[in-house]
């Protein structure tokens, strides 16, 4: 991300400075350190999210509604059959940016468990 940031302020610098040396360094280095600081933001979108679920302690036997009102909406839900007990349930996924967890819930929206945890540092 800050090497687009860094060619964007190359672009922009050069053109209003003439493709200056003073002017293109400028460029890149202002367009660097913006594309490390979005990219900071976004990293933190998702450490947020693994430090919610980790502050809720053990998730299974929670409630959907427990979860929702701590985390918010999942990003994505699809139906599953549970293993163990052969009935149907539900995966509700939470992602943000380099954080994703997925829960696995029974039938009376009860969860039963961590599916899927990946943290991409």
């Amino acid at each position: 991300m800050a090497i687009s940031f860094a060619l964007v302020g190359f672009g922009i610098s050069g053109l209003v400075t003439g493709f200056s040396t003073i002017g293109i360094i400028l460029g890149l280095s202002i367009g660097a350190f913006l594309g490390y600081f979005v990219a900071g933001l976004k990293q933190a979108q998702g450490n947020i999210l693994q430090q919610t679920f980790i502050g809720m302690g053990s998730l299974a036997g929670k409630s959907l509604s427990e979860i929702k009102d701590k985390a918010g909406e999942p990003s994505s839900m699809s139906a599953c059959k549970i293993a163990s007990t052969d009935k149907l349930g539900i995966l509700y996924t939470w992602t943000k940016a380099n954080y994703s967890i997925t829960l696995l819930f029974d039938e009376n929206d009860t969860c039963i468990g961590v599916n899927q945890e990946v943290n991409y540092k």
